[in-house]
């Protein structure tokens, strides 16, 4: 049998009704590898579920992967497929380096897709498949399954009993694709776990255990209850301020797609400057709201002691200075000092992944 046909006699029985599933123990052929994977990625994850309907076929011209709506995943024979079964031709053997770095990307793109199809518990496709369509979605929900793939690829391989079967994987590196994405995404998520002060990567695998309908609430919500906002908002506009911080960082990632088209050094480069930006617009309307529900108070008005009477009636006969006759001793009106101070109050083979 040739290596398309295993290729081909797997899929076949993988997705037949027939198959009963993944084995007790690791994965020991490409069938119950595939089968496998995903459970692994919900066990490194912490992720409720997974959408994946237990299908896997072969992705079009160009595909390295795609996560379908339908809960199919689609992976590219060359490049994912034919790797994945070379694995378990010899296992144990030594690898060169190149066969190394070729299977390791291709189990980081299986894990990519397969964190599309991750999820809470009550998640659907089509709720994700609507809030995929809004402003900075793909962006956002791309650059979080690519980091996050990266991230935590060894864990991976370790769960699948991978590095057994393959010595050395975990010792070589692969370039993440998606570099107009990644940079912003990893920005801005090291930058709410700084708010909240959370441990790095927090925030990043939150949001890959969510489907794109929760995550931009997730950022959101993260951003509005790390700042002052909660105890001064009112709870009838804690809804537009929310919504305002939210189409401020939509916008900033919706603006990332045009950097896709530029050499992978320069979208890094640009997305980079580009999530910073995002954080810095964030940080300036957190202000101006905070500005706006709690402004600064003018200054107390000294209020009349007892202490204070004799001296009241001491002067109560002396005519006040005049305005011709000031001089550095004179006694300052309380009221005019105030209210000059109140002026100045603080301003506020170029394949790609696919979802």
């Amino acid at each position: 049998m040739t290596i398309t046909d295993e290729v081909t006699a797997a899929l076949h029985l993988l997705n037949s009704p027939r198959y009963v599933g993944a084995p007790a123990g690791p994965p020991d052929s490409l069938p119950s590898l595939l089968a496998a994977h995903a459970q692994a990625a919900i066990d490194i994850s912490g992720a409720d579920q997974t959408a994946w309907n237990g299908h896997v076929i072969e992705a079009g011209e160009g595909i390295l992967g795609v996560a379908h709506w339908d809960g199919t995943l689609h992976l590219d024979r060359e490049c994912i497929l034919d790797p994945l079964r070379d694995l378990y031709a010899d296992p144990g053997v030594k690898h060169s380096e190149e066969d190394l770095v070729r299977c390791r990307e291709a189990l980081v793109t299986v894990l990519h897709e397969q964190s599309h199809f991750l999820g809470p518990t009550g998640a659907s496709q089509e709720a994700a498949r609507v809030a995929f369509r809004l402003p900075g979605a793909r962006a956002l929900e791309e650059g979080v399954a690519e980091a996050w793939a990266h991230d935590h690829l060894n864990d991976y391989v370790r769960r699948l009993g991978i590095d057994k079967v393959a010595p050395g994987i975990t010792e070589v590196r692969s370039t993440p694709s998606y570099q107009a994405f990644v940079p912003a995404v990893r920005v801005l998520a090291t930058d709410l776990d700084r708010r909240s002060g959370l441990p790095r990567g927090t925030t990043l695998s939150a949001l890959n255990r969510q489907t794109a309908e929760g995550q931009w609430p997730l950022i959101v919500d993260s951003a509005y209850r790390s700042s002052r906002l909660p105890d001064i908002v009112p709870p009838d506009r804690e809804p537009a301020v929310r919504l305002r911080l939210e189409t401020t960082l939509r916008d900033s990632f919706n603006a990332l797609a045009r950097f896709e088209a530029d050499l992978r050094d320069l979208a890094a480069t640009k997305s980079l400057a580009a999530g910073h930006h995002a954080v810095q617009r964030l940080t300036e309307e957190i202000a101006t709201a905070e500005a706006i529900f709690d402004p600064p108070h003018p200054p107390s008005i000294p209020t009349t002691t007892p202490e204070s009477l004799p001296l009241r009636k001491a002067l109560s006969g002396l005519a006040p200075p005049t305005t011709a006759h000031h001089s550095s001793h004179s006694p300052i009106n309380p009221h005019t000092a105030g209210s000059a101070r109140h002026l100045h109050h603080p301003a506020g083979k170029p394949h790609q992944h696919q979802r």
